[in-house]
């Protein structure tokens, strides 16, 4: 029997969120939250993040953005403020308890992308990164 891909990415992406939600339980908080915390707080301090970023980068809907933005917001992590530019838009900014739990989010996000690229050859690293990058924008493409 042939193994469909699809299977086998459905079952690694379980494995990595299961892990980053353990790992985010010592916060109270769930693996995309610390997901989302680390973009916020490894984008350019030179710019502003909305919202839109957020379902840009993580491919994910604007209802479950903002529900997930909102109970962030309660929890004290990031705020957000209305654009003086265009008052629809909210700049999201990440809160003291947000970045002080960034080192420890960063080291853990690292060591995981360690644990999976150390079960790879130095080649079979470079084709499978290319690979995670390329994917979802030709499927991406084709659906449309």
């Amino acid at each position: 029997m042939e193994e469909s891909i699809s299977h086998l990415i459905k079952v690694l992406s379980n494995q990595i969120s299961r892990d980053i939600n353990t790992f985010a339980l010592q916060f109270k908080l769930t693996g995309t939250q610390i997901q989302i915390l680390d973009f916020l707080n490894n984008y350019s301090a030179n710019e502003h993040v909305f919202q839109k970023d957020v379902e840009k980068e993580f491919n994910i809907r604007r209802s479950t953005a903002t529900n997930i933005l909102k109970n962030m917001e309660e929890k004290n992590l990031i705020k957000r403020t209305t654009y003086s530019r265009d008052s629809r838009l909210k700049i999201i900014e990440v809160q003291k308890s947000g970045k002080d739990i960034q080192k420890e989010i960063s080291k853990f996000l690292s060591d995981t992308d360690s644990k999976i690229l150390n079960s790879l050859g130095a080649f079979e690293r470079r084709s499978f990164i290319k690979s995670l990058r390329k994917i979802p924008e030709k499927i991406s493409n084709e659906a449309k």
